[in-house]
This record gives C-alpha cells, structure tokens and sequence, in this order.
C-alpha cells in the first residue's frame, strides 16, 4: 500500500471515529435534554382526565373502599434518580403484581422444564379468575404464572418446600429485591379477601382434583399464603424500584445482583405476554412495554431502556387493569420511545 492511500485511510479512520463519538455526544446530550419530572407530570395530568372512568374492586370489601380518584406515578431513571408525582407515597395492596414475586421464587427452586409440567407459559384469553379456562388448558394445567390458578400452582410448589414458612420468605424475597424491608401485608385486607374467595378456592380444589397441587397441602393454608401475598402493600416507587431491577436483568441502582439476568428475562416475555391479562394484545399496541398489573390499582413495567416505572390509581378497566395508569403509561412509553416494538 502507497504512503498516500495509507494516510487516506488513516484519515477515513479518524473521520469515522469522530463520527462515533460525535454521536455518542448527542445522545448523552440527548439524554440530558430529557426533563423526566415533566414528561411524568404531563402523564398525571393526562391520565387523571380519565378519572371517572373505572371501577374500584368491589368484589374485595376492603378494596371497595379505595377512593378512585388518587393517583400517583415513579420513575427510576437510567442513573437511579427518582421521579414521583401524585400519591406516590400512598401503600396499596399490590394484589396480582406479587405473581412477579412468586413466578421468581418458584424459577430460583425449580427447573424451568419442570415448572412447565405445573404451570404453562401461553396468553390468555379469559379473565384472570376463569374457571373455564382452566378447565380447557392443555393437562388442566394453569395456561400461564400470571393468572390465579398459576398463581396457586405457584404458591403451592414453594409451599412444597418451605410450609407454613411459605409466606415469610415470599415476604422476605420481596424485601430484597425492593429494597425496603418495612414493607408488610394488609390484615384488614387479608381478612377480607379470604372472606369472599370463593372462586379462587374452586380454582384451587379443581387442581387438587386434577393433582396438579400435592394432596399432601392443606386447601386453606395454601390459600392463606396467597391471600398474605396479594395483601402485600407497596407505594408506586416500590414499583419502581421492582421494575428497574427487572429492567436492569436483576440489578438494582447500586449495580447489585438481586436475580439472574435469565429469569429476570424470563419474567419479562410472560409480562409482555400475559401481564395484563386478556388485555395484554391492546396493552402491546398502546404502550409496548412488558408489565404487570393489580386489582390493587397498581401497575409495574419492565423496560430494556433501564427505567423503573410504577403507576397507581385503583379503577380498573373491564380486564382489571388500572384505567388512569394504563393511560398515564401510554403517554410515557411514548415520550421517552419505550416501546420494545
């Protein structure tokens, strides 16, 4: 090669390379430009012009007496900041959202093939409560972790292991991986949800009949430990801080280990999948981020970005859905280009 086509390629060379960093230089500026107090503030404002539409979980008693126009919203950013807006320090039943907890605790004891033979992965199209559904699914098995019979299903494999210590390491778990060991469970809740259960303990004796749960566990104790978990409560920068750790593949804003990166990716997909029910379809084409919700009125999202999200406001859609936080997500999916499609 000549001394003049090597200093042109030298140049090529340096030309590229200012290129790369000049880019990188704009999207940290980029980045920087980015106002995330406003962005979440324009979503509360957006998403409480919804706030007569919904229902409270009236079905629970002690739910029923949520008011439905408190609202509030988090945001971890990239660099671990905290954003909050509203009701952010309001506690809330995390209800369903604690499927997250329970699916990881069962993939950190068992093998995921295994867990297959319990628990499927596949979408629903029925209510989170569906008997039929349950009744038609493949072995009569739950169709997914993230509906009640899984929930059961998963409840009762940690129950296998742990017994009437079930509920205390789910507790503990996730005292870890929120980092905030103040967090208890709801008595009055508790009671009033195992007061009216009625449904759930069809769910749970149909898959006693169909030996999918141990006939060795008793029917109750069981029920107890998911009652105590769904009346885990949590405010919306609780959520936050569960969803940057699965945003992040396990780690947390000090860049500690609180899961693998595979399960934590694993919990990801069957959020996109079946986190919000047999709303999960129209969730994708509106916000398209992976996320899981609560009859609480709690939402929580995962985001390969690296932001922590939690959104609250306890009327629900149609599918059990928070109405205002599907709304205020939508807007800050759309701002910050969250979408994973």
């Amino acid at each position: 090669m000549s001394c003049k086509i090597r200093r042109y390629c030298i140049y090529r060379q340096k030309l590229r390379l200012h290129s790369a960093s000049s880019s990188c230089t704009l999207y940290i500026l980029r980045r920087c430009m980015v106002d995330i107090q406003a962005i979440l503030q324009r979503a509360y404002d957006y998403g409480i012009t919804y706030i007569d539409k919904g229902v409270v979980a009236n079905y629970i008693p002690e739910l029923a007496k949520e008011d439905k126009t408190r609202a509030g919203a988090a945001i971890i950013d990239t660099d671990g900041s905290v954003y909050t807006v509203g009701a952010a320090q309001y506690q809330f039943s995390i209800q369903s959202i604690v499927k997250i907890i329970i699916y990881l605790c069962v993939l950190e004891h068992y093998d995921f093939d295994y867990i297959q033979k319990f628990i499927g992965v596949k979408p629903s199209a029925k209510p989170f409560n569906s008997i039929i559904e349950l009744e038609l699914s493949d072995k009569n098995i739950p169709v997914n972790p993230f509906i009640n019979a899984g929930a059961i299903v998963g409840t009762s494999l940690l129950f296998e292991k742990y017994g009437n210590n079930t509920f205390e390491m789910i507790l503990k778990r996730t005292h870890e991986i929120i980092g905030n060991d103040k967090i208890d469970y709801s008595r009055s809740i508790f009671n009033s949800e195992s007061s009216c259960a009625f449904a759930n303990r069809a769910l749970t004796y149909m898959l006693l009949n169909g030996k999918i749960i141990s006939p060795d566990i008793n029917v109750e104790d069981l029920l107890n430990v998911y009652f105590k978990s769904c009346s885990i409560l949590a405010n919306v920068t609780d959520l936050a801080q569960l969803s940057f750790i699965l945003s992040r593949d396990g780690k947390d804003t000090a860049g500690k280990q609180h899961c693998s990166a595979e399960h934590a990716r694993i919990i990801r997909t069957i959020m996109a999948t079946c986190g919000t029910y047999d709303y999960s379809g129209e969730f994708a084409v509106r916000i398209g981020m992976p996320a899981k919700s609560g009859v609480g009125g709690g939402i929580v999202t995962a985001s390969r970005a690296g932001y922590g999200i939690g959104v609250y406001c306890p009327g629900l859609d149609a599918h059990g859905n928070s109405y205002v936080g599907t709304r205020m997500l939508e807007l800050i999916a759309n701002e910050l280009g969250l979408s994973i499609y």
